[in-house]
């Protein structure tokens, strides 16, 4: 009867992802009680949608009368990089941009693509749109891809079996059974996906339904049509059918080879079956497989907590949840009682130091060893370089912290949680007390330059600021940052002091550069503010690699052309970015 437990949930609840950037409240929930977190983690993404409806229609009236004129424009001032360009091309270009590791640009090429004006009369639009849905679940983003496919009619494209199988794929992400069988049975029946997924879906939906003799009929069928069996399905559908015995099963399911092309399918499984999810089994694909961990309370709570750290830097999870999840942990009063020894021996487990880190301050009763117990949690997360996700959670525990004399010492990291949380005005107070006590040195300067970034209103009033923190700025002539301070200098043309003088024990560089006809693309496209070839060849140039590990002069190329891009919109991301990558001044 589980089954029959699972379905009426899954009827009756509403399963979508969150996506929230600000979340300046943070409320411990009871993972068992009230909502459950399946709730928290899926229901705000409905939410979002029904303001930009909202707000799509109150703008409606003021842009009709506009839209022509635009459109025009936007035909006549500017042809689309993206539809010019020949398929192969385009295709070869997005198989060159799957490991962006800037999370500000990989948002950028997201927006770019979802917000294509394409026209799916045309066959190159259709093509181009198949690539797009392609790029983006490949790259983690099975929902953009959904969103995408539910706002066309493709039941008559060449590709409509492709879009079938990712629309089936993320409802099984997302736990959406109901709606997954219910699509499953209105497809035609001529329709065929690989590996027997359609078939194997059938049988799925017969279990959840309680219709195991057809199930076992249909599956009948299945293993005398696959010519290679799918052993790790079939152990599977004998878990949630109660039909063998689980512990032998359970040690063969470990050792069965998983096709990827069903990795949803065996998820979705996997939840109703009550088994655990692996650590192997999340690195088959760490993104699209992140919501379904989180939710399945049978997986290890690190490899939860793994998966909804990384959740919550993309913005697919609230702050909320991810707090929620950390309370779940389960420690008990020994290693609470205990706390430095428990640290000790969860060193090698960086996701159960932080929950029980996080822990440990929820039950401090006094300030001072609140604040304590605070600033390992934000040293040790700064060393995993989680200090967003930490400074993010300490939020509702920070107008506990008394100004004192013994807090003082403590008001550049106390300043940058309050950054994190957009809270200026007590950041720029705790950084003044601090500068008065002590003095300007790095911990102080680092909290400006967040400040600077995070709270200035428009570009120049960024690079002023930015300018007036590192004019204060000195460091010793072996700083490994000479040389971003250099390149900082040439891009924003502050009045900073650097170090230009000529090493003779460094005089070649093992740092790659991109081809010379790469890098005259990109400064063209600068030269001629086409910021869609900028942001397609500047990320090309970027692709698989950090911050860190380019070329000063490609980093200057490219610092420059973004401070050009868009008027600079991104340019503050990307400076904070660099920063963080090259541990500037920290």
């Amino acid at each position: 009867m589980k089954f029959i437990f699972f379905i009426f949930f899954v009827f009756f609840s509403n399963l979508i992802f969150a996506n929230e950037e600000d979340n300046n409240e943070v409320e411990v929930i009871n993972l068992y009680e009230s909502k459950s977190l399946d709730q928290m983690v899926l229901e705000n993404l409905n939410e979002e949608e029904v303001i930009d409806e909202e707000v799509e229609n109150s703008n409606e009236t003021v842009e009709i009368s506009t839209n022509e004129v635009e459109v025009k424009q936007i035909d006549t001032l500017k042809l689309n990089f993206i539809q010019k360009n020949e398929l192969k091309i385009l295709n070869s270009y997005l198989n060159n941009l799957k490991k962006i590791n800037t999370q500000t640009l990989q948002k950028e090429i997201i927006e770019v693509l979802e917000n294509l004006q394409l026209n799916l009369e045309l066959q190159k639009d259709r093509e181009i749109f198949f690539l797009v849905i392609n790029y983006l679940q490949s790259i983690g983003q099975i929902n953009k891809s959904f969103e995408l496919i539910e706002s066309h009619d493709l039941s008559n494209d060449k590709n409509f079996s492709f879009y079938t199988q990712v629309k089936l794929n993320y409802l099984l992400s997302t736990f959406q059974l109901n709606e997954v069988c219910n699509f499953n049975e209105e497809l035609n029946a001529n329709l065929k996906l690989d590996f027997f997924f359609l078939e194997k879906l059938d049988i799925f939906c017969l279990i959840l339904n309680d219709n195991q003799s057809e199930a076992y009929l249909l599956n009948s069928i299945l293993i005398e049509s696959e010519i290679n069996s799918d052993i790790y399905f079939q152990n599977l559908l004998s878990l949630i059918s109660n039909s063998s015995d689980q512990i032998s099963i359970n040690n063969e399911i470990k050792n069965t080879e998983i096709n990827k092309e069903l990795i949803f399918l065996y998820s979705a499984m996997t939840r109703i079956a009550e088994l655990p999810f692996s650590h192997e089994f999340y690195e088959l694909d760490k993104k699209n497989l992140s919501i379904p961990i989180i939710l399945n309370q049978s997986s290890p709570i690190d490899l939860r907590i793994k998966a909804a750290n990384e959740s919550f830097l993309e913005n697919l999870i609230t702050v909320d949840s991810l707090a929620a999840l950390y309370m779940s942990a389960d420690f008990n009063s020994d290693q609470l009682n205990n706390a430095q020894e428990t640290v000790e021996s969860l060193s090698d487990n960086k996701e159960l130091s932080m929950a029980f880190l996080y822990q440990l301050v929820n039950i401090q009763i006094f300030p001072n060893d609140r604040l304590n117990i605070l600033i390992q949690f934000w040293d040790f997360a700064k060393e995993n370089n989680l200090e967003e996700i930490a400074y993010k959670l300490s939020n509702n525990m920070l107008t506990s912290i008394e100004a004192d004399s013994e807090n003082i010492i403590h008001g550049p990291q106390i300043a940058s949680a309050y950054i994190y949380n957009n809270n200026f005005e007590s950041a720029v107070n705790w950084i003044e007390l601090y500068e008065n006590a002590k003095e300007v040195d790095s911990k102080s300067i680092y909290a400006r330059v967040l400040l600077d970034l995070y709270s200035s209103n428009d570009l120049n009033s960024f690079i002023n600021s930015i300018n007036l923190t590192l004019n204060k700025y000195t460091y010793s002539e072996d700083n490994d940052n000479a040389e971003l301070l250099y390149v900082l200098k040439t891009v924003m043309n502050l009045n900073i002091n650097s170090n230009s003088k000529i090493s003779l024990d460094k005089i070649f560089d093992d740092r790659t550069m991109p081809s010379i006809f790469l890098l005259n693309e990109i400064d063209s496209s600068i030269l001629n503010k086409d910021n869609e070839k900028f942001l397609f060849y500047s990320l090309i140039s970027l692709n698989d690699k950090e911050w860190k590990d380019i070329h000063p002069e490609h980093l200057r190329l490219i610092l420059h052309g973004y401070l050009e891009y868009k008027d600079g919109v991104l340019f503050r991301n990307l400076i904070l970015e660099v920063f963080r990558n090259f541990k500037f001044i920290l």
